[in-house]
């Protein structure tokens, strides 16, 4: 069963817990499978060989470099995986690895924006309050002001905080997969915040649940197995106490050329035992953003933000053509006292007789004129 947007009717909770559980139907497919282990295996590889390059070289430039190649492959690699399994989700036809990967690289930077923005949301609502705050320092009247502002406060921020972490956040992804734009998901999670809130944070807190079974389930067995294959390599290639799970973990700085081969295949592993609970948690939260925004209209929202950032636009418009008008005012030269030719046409106040700007008498008749 798949979830479609074209449903007569919005699904009840229990439905949507019901659809929920189907996210471990993401086990079966076998491309977003394959395109989630390429992605964390290519990871763990660039990360781990620019590491073990920079262990070697001691070279800090290759150690940032190494992470900053890793999160790359990761991010646009684990966004491409939420594209395929958004179309899973939608009852849409499938596509390639490599187109899933090209659409990618076109529309991920728009979760980059929504985070930012998002971020940037909060951090002007906490700027308000602590002005507020600033406020409530004023001798007697302060104190009462306080009475009232600290409860709004710890609401509003209380609010702010759980709609960042458990909608913004999570559900800007399959927002993004979808095909909106950053202002269409900005526009569809605040009226997402606005109307199902709770509900949407009961789902995810039960997909929270699934995942983590799903991933004590997989690591429990890869654990058993790690420790078991670790004893017996210690004992068969005479490692001795060289071979832990410290030395696992931190092969890829230096080490024997079996410590680093362990090093190496135990991310690998790792990455590998990632992917389905990755897959789970990935779907699930395409089935709750789609649960979420099933037959709800966007467009008043919407129309809203756009009215809203057209009004900035046109305050900012104006105030940069204000700040141009004032710097051309007072770049351009000054205005002479008096023309030239208006000096010249002086006349004396006794014989009307014409004189110099600079003459002390009248030639004609002797009048001090300065």
């Amino acid at each position: 069963m798949t979830i479609s947007t074209e449903a007569a009717k919005p699904l009840p909770f229990s439905s949507a817990v019901g659809s929920l559980i189907e996210a471990t139907d993401a086990i079966r497919n076998f491309r977003a499978i394959a395109l989630l282990a390429l992605t964390f295996i290519g990871a763990v590889l660039v990360g781990g060989v620019l590491t073990v390059l920079a262990g070697s070289m001691k070279s800090v430039v290759l150690v940032f470099l190494g992470g900053l190649m890793a999160f790359l492959v990761m991010f646009y690699g684990s966004n491409a995986v939420g594209i395929m399994l958004m179309r899973d989700a939608q009852g849409q036809p499938g596509m390639s690895l490599v187109d899933a990967v090209l659409v990618s690289l076109v529309t991920s930077h728009r979760l980059i924006a929504v985070v930012f923005l998002e971020f940037l949301i909060v951090l002007a609502a906490m700027i308000a309050i602590a002005i507020i705050l600033f406020v409530c320092k004023i001798p007697v009247l302060g104190p009462v002001l306080y009475t009232v502002v600290f409860p709004l406060s710890a609401i509003v921020l209380g609010v702010l905080v759980f709609a960042l972490f458990y909608v913004m956040l999570p559900l800007a992804g399959p927002a993004a997969w979808s095909g909106a734009t950053v202002f269409q998901i900005i526009a569809r999670l605040n009226q997402i915040v606005r109307t199902k809130l709770v509900s949407v944070i009961l789902l995810e807190v039960l997909l929270f649940l699934i995942t983590a079974f799903v991933t004590l389930l997989i690591f429990g067995v890869v654990g058993t197995g790690v420790s078991l294959t670790t004893g017996m390599s210690a004992t068969i290639l005479g490692l001795g106490s060289q071979l832990n799970m410290y030395s696992l973990a931190s092969g890829l700085g230096g080490g024997s050329g079996y410590i680093i081969a362990a090093g190496l295949g135990g991310g690998l592993l790792m990455a590998a035992a990632a992917v389905v609970p990755s897959l789970i948690f990935t779907k699930g939260v395409c089935i709750i953003y789609l649960n979420a925004t099933r037959n709800v209209d966007f467009s008043a929202s919407e129309a809203s933000l756009n009215d809203g950032l057209a009004t900035v636009k046109k305050k900012a418009e104006e105030a940069r053509e204000r700040a141009r008008a004032l710097a051309e005012q007072a770049a351009a030269p000054a205005a002479p006292a008096a023309p030239a030719a208006a000096a010249e046409n002086l006349h004396c106040p006794s014989c009307k007789a014409p004189v110099a700007s600079d003459d002390v008498f009248c030639g004609e008749c002797a009048h001090k004129l300065k």
